[in-house]
């Protein structure tokens, strides 16, 4: 039997994919509705569709372009392959009920306190024994905590709104901000007047979070904001029969702070490891821990970077052979994107000197 321990996009994924091929699998979700809280941008690239059949269901809105503004003001605009915006709720809903229909059993309200040797105490409902114990319980994971993985971790904080604008905008258009000091704004449009406006950074978010609001006039509607884990390529993510997934184990691109894609691709080495055994934690880097490890150094290479430095990067991008080599490589992995860039655009060399 495999438990699974929260009943997000990530967790239910596994649930799904691990039931089909016959395992009993029971997922336990603290919340009594799944999907709420939301405490996600829920932009997701076109490799979603690698993963699972995209349903419009969920799907609220599409994009194929990009404007990256600089510190300055500056912008560069670039062509995208199809974006989706989903409705965070529905889309974890949706996971949940293909777990379901495989056989997956999902139980709310059961909020996991603590574990051991492989029994799982509940704040309510009777404790439960099982032989696989996955943590896909989000940044904080009581998982990894309850079996002394957790480790000494990073944060950023996340600061979204969902903001009715005063004025339409495109909505096929994604905007992002870039800043020093480890900062990235966005504009995720729902429609031509509702977007997903915040910013994430280690410190001053709400300044951030205000300044940007006045650049994008309207009115908050709700909040949706969060801690972000920041990938860590050395955190213990298995131990015995426990093994941490998605959020839970940092499973996140440290350029964009986006987890669903990488979470969704490391559940599908994990259910490998569940089914056939091996090396969980080897598995990963040999597949998506490569292109995480790609991600983070970039980031901390940019958490180096002064202002005019991102503003002659925005100056560089607006080159159409180099926005031309954005589109062709997805931001999900940048490892091609970068190597494309250096050898098109030999200035992008300057910036290896952080």
């Amino acid at each position: 039997m495999v438990s699974i321990i929260g009943a997000g996009p990530v967790g239910n994924y596994l649930a799904s994919k691990l039931s089909a091929e016959g395992v009993k699998v029971d997922v336990y979700e603290e919340h009594s509705k799944v999907g709420v809280p939301i405490a996600c941008t829920g932009i997701l690239t076109s490799y979603l569709s690698d993963f699972v059949k995209v349903s419009e269901d969920y799907v609220v809105n599409k994009i194929d372009r990009t404007d990256v503004y600089s510190p300055n003001g500056s912008s560069v605009s670039i062509k995208l392959k199809k974006n989706f915006i989903v409705d965070r709720t529905l889309f974890d809903s949706h996971f949940a009920e293909v777990a379901e229909s495989n056989g997956a059993k999902i139980h709310v309200n059961r909020k996991l306190v603590s574990l051991n040797n492989g029994l799982m105490k509940f704040q309510k409902g009777r404790d439960v024994r099982s032989e696989v114990i996955v943590g896909a319980d989000g940044p904080n994971s009581v998982v990894g905590r309850s079996a002394g993985i957790f480790g000494d971790r990073n944060f950023v904080v996340g600061h979204q709104a969902r903001v009715k604008l005063k004025e339409k905008i495109d909505s096929n258009v994604v905007e992002f901000f870039l800043n020093e000091g480890n900062y990235i704004g966005w504009l995720v449009p729902e429609d031509e007047r509702v977007v997903r406006l915040g910013v994430a950074s280690h410190v001053g978010t709400d300044n951030y979070f205000n300044e940007l609001l006045k650049k994008r006039n309207g009115k908050v509607l709700g909040w949706q904001s969060g801690v972000i884990p920041v990938y860590d390529p050395k955190l213990k993510i298995e131990k015995d029969n426990v093994f941490l997934v998605g959020d839970a184990a940092t499973q996140v691109k440290a350029t964009t702070y986006g987890g669903i894609i990488p979470g969704m691709h490391a559940a599908d080495v994990l259910k490998d490891v569940i089914l056939n055994g091996g090396s969980y934690t080897k598995c990963v880097k040999k597949t998506i821990g490569k292109s995480l490890k790609t991600h983070l150094h970039i980031r901390k290479l940019m958490n180096k970077f002064s202002k005019d430095d991102y503003n002659e990067l925005v100056k560089l991008c607006n080159k159409d052979s180099v926005k031309k080599l954005i589109y062709e490589h997805d931001r999900e992995y940048p490892k091609k994107l970068l190597t494309s860039l250096l050898l098109k655009e030999p200035r992008f060399l300057k910036f290896i000197r952080f």
